[in-house]
């Protein structure tokens, strides 16, 4: 097992719309379907489907939605070792508003499963063999001590930072837990909106300098930022930057977990140099633009293939 992850498991209802309705406005659904999602999982199922073995750390509950869940996990070639069930619980849920455009909206349904997961529930030996450890933090304890456990063995911390931290204090999540995950962290990932809240500033270049150096993460801090493409802080003083791909896009939803699947598959397993490792990442979110769906399908040789035809247009 090379990638061990903790975080979101849920079912996402996707409703592909003319267009996303406005307050007190409605819009026509074209589609309707219910797909395996959670932003952990997603990122897992990308790792497996670039190659690499993963396990995913969760809580589900017994009902539909947890049946289907793991099904499917299993299905995409994810462990579900450690996919533990409530018994009598509801799976976390949510219902995706997607315009033609590819634009979309996000309402969750927590259920009462997975933030029941408890650290006690974390075991040292769910460690062996890994070589990275990926979180989202949903829950905090039980990913704290699986990351505490990952310092003490040196396995590299991948710490995604997917919600404001306004948001993970709704979901139990104290500040204090997210400055000790930080603190543990290998290499540190947010989009825009949760890095500027997290270092209270008011442009995205400021507050990865305060993140920097408050917490200083051994692998430095990536920053994405929609159509303005990622920035990797490799430290104080040096950055690298990444452009978004234009592609035709179709369904936008989990285009950052893409990203993420292919960081971690680029630069700690393919052993890519940083650019080439945050080119390789914009490439899977891209790709996963042209995909309905919350979960990028593609191969790592499909990824090369999509980097090569861009360079040979460029």
């Amino acid at each position: 097992m090379k990638v061990l992850g903790l975080g979101t498991a849920a079912m996402d209802i996707v409703l592909q719309c003319e267009s996303l309705p406005r307050e007190d406005g409605f819009a026509f659904v074209r589609e309707e379907r219910m797909l395996p999602g959670g932003s952990c999982a997603n990122v897992l199922v990308a790792l497996a489907g670039l190659g690499h073995a993963a396990a995913m750390v969760a809580k589900i509950g017994d009902d539909n939605y947890g049946s289907r869940f793991r099904e499917d996990l299993l299905q995409c070639g994810v462990s579900a070792r450690y996919l533990f069930t409530k018994p009598g619980g509801t799976t976390l849920h949510t219902f995706i508003t997607v315009g033609q455009s590819g634009a979309h909206a996000i309402f969750a349904h927590l259920g009462d499963s997975l933030l029941n997961l408890t650290a006690a529930e974390m075991l040292p030996e769910m460690l062996d063999d890994v070589q990275v450890f990926y979180t989202d933090m949903f829950p905090g304890k039980p990913a704290i001590k699986l990351a505490r456990l990952c310092r003490a063995r040196e396995i590299p911390i991948v710490f995604n930072l997917e919600c404001a931290p306004s948001f993970m204090r709704a979901c139990h999540v104290a500040r204090e837990e997210l400055e000790e995950m930080l603190s543990l962290c290998d290499l540190f990932c947010t989009g825009r909106e949760g890095l500027l809240e997290l270092a209270a500033a008011d442009s995205h270049l400021e507050a990865a300098r305060i993140i920097n150096n408050r917490h200083r993460p051994s692998l430095g801090l990536v920053a994405t930022l929609g159509d303005g493409g990622a920035n990797w802080w490799i430290d104080d003083e040096q950055m690298i930057a990444a452009a978004a791909f234009p592609v035709p896009a179709v369904d936008t939803t989990g285009a950052g977990d893409a990203f993420i699947g292919g960081l971690i598959s680029g630069f700690f397993f393919d052993k890519m140099a940083h650019r080439q490792a945050l080119e390789f990442a914009s490439a899977c979110a891209a790709i996963k633009c042209t995909q309905p769906g919350p979960r990028l399908k593609a191969s790592q040789p499909e990824v090369m293939s999509f980097l090569q035809e861009r360079s040979s247009i460029a």
